[in-house]
């Protein structure tokens, strides 16, 4: 019995977008490899937000559609992009943003066909793209190897370049007494000194607590934003994030809250919030995307001092994975037992146009490109 053809439709209007979002949220629940950053949510946010920001050039929706007769079994979430160097335009491809940690080619399971056929499409439909950079592409299982090897049969030029930014990451193996208990005697003294500082404080209305459906909690987006306004890192003020995109996190507590992706670990005193971690659940893994803690409350350590409820929780909760996503700041490396990677991946055509609008919007040179 023969296999039926996967077909591709391209999906660029808003209205096409959003009759997606159904069989979109059915991929994201039934992928062997959950990932929150490419979920119908997440892009929309993302995609609404970013549409209104100056110099973003002229963008548009470009979802590859996948399907086996008339049911959809995969989905790349990709937007096209205008912009300009020089005077010169360029359409490129990109995943829709860079906030996010992890990006996927496609989007659902049986991976091997799937990105054949999307290089396959990518290769046909080369006059109407210049560029294609996608950025912090994770490599699941041999997902890497099997886009290189795509491209290579479909003879596009690319670069793969590493990020620079490395993900940390710690097993959930058990709570977090046990946990501790093999760390060093220095690392053992630290934290119980710090513990029963804590505890000492809990009859002060000190509390720490995991809240699983955030879009439920009034006015924790605002004291979240609150919180990180007072952020330092090293010993300086640091740039909001959260509260730059509020919107867009007030639009993801809603619609991913209630699908049971979001989570947000929380240190308070009385009503005051003191610190926070915003955590996403994907799979068996949890992702601590967000922290911020009050400077003013610096003496309790009140983001490292969230990590032992998270592993608890986590524990609890059956997950096996505590990933702290991009970024080696010295509270994740204090924990970490390995890192996840990421890739760069840059994919342009022969044309001598293509290569010189990667000389002048990525920066590569002449001598980067193969021959």
């Amino acid at each position: 019995m023969s296999i039926p053809p996967l077909t591709i439709e391209t999906v660029n209007t808003k209205d096409g977008v959003s009759r997606l979002q159904k069989v979109w949220d059915d991929l994201s629940r039934a992928s062997d490899i959950p990932n929150v950053f490419t979920t119908f949510d997440w892009f929309e946010a993302w995609n609404k937000r970013l549409e209104k920001a100056k110099r973003s050039g002229k963008r548009r929706p470009n979802i590859l559609v996948l399907k086996v007769n008339d049911a959809v079994v995969g989905i790349s979430p990709l937007i096209r992009l205008t912009s300009f160097r020089m005077g010169i335009p360029a359409r490129q491809l990109r995943f829709v943003g860079h906030a996010w940690d992890y990006n996927d080619l496609v989007l659902g399971n049986g991976h091997a066909d799937r990105i054949d056929a999307v290089v396959e499409h990518l290769a046909r439909s080369q006059k109407e793209w210049d560029l294609i950079d996608l950025r912090d592409l994770r490599d699941t299982g041999n997902s890497i190897d099997l886009i290189t090897s795509a491209l290579a049969r479909a003879e596009l030029p690319y670069r793969l370049l590493p990020e620079e930014e490395r993900s940390p990451y710690m097993p959930i193996d058990g709570p977090w007494s046990e946990i501790l208990s093999r760390r060093s005697a220095s690392t053992r003294h630290t934290f119980r000194n710090r513990q029963s500082r804590l505890d000492r404080m809990s009859v002060e209305g000190l509390r720490v607590r995991i809240i699983n459906n955030p879009q439920d909690e009034p006015g924790l987006m605002e004291r979240m934003v609150l919180v990180e306004a007072h952020k330092h890192v090293g010993g300086e003020l640091s740039p909001p994030f959260l509260g730059v995109y509020s919107d867009v996190f007030e639009s993801l507590f809603d619609r991913l809250g209630p699908k049971g992706w979001i989570s947000v670990a929380v240190m308070e005193l009385g009503e005051r919030l003191l610190g926070w971690h915003l955590l996403f659940r994907c799979g068996e893994k949890l992702w601590g995307y967000l922290t911020a803690y009050d400077y003013a409350f610096s003496h309790l350590s009140p983001g490292t001092m969230l990590v032992p409820a998270i592993i608890d929780y986590g524990f609890s909760h059956g997950f096996t994975e505590y990933d702290f996503l991009n970024g080696e700041e010295s509270y994740k490396m204090r924990w970490a037992n390995g890192f996840h990677h990421t890739y760069r991946l840059l994919i342009w055509n022969r044309r001598w146009s293509s290569r010189l609008r990667a000389f002048l919007c990525l920066g590569l040179r002449p001598d980067r490109f193969p021959n």
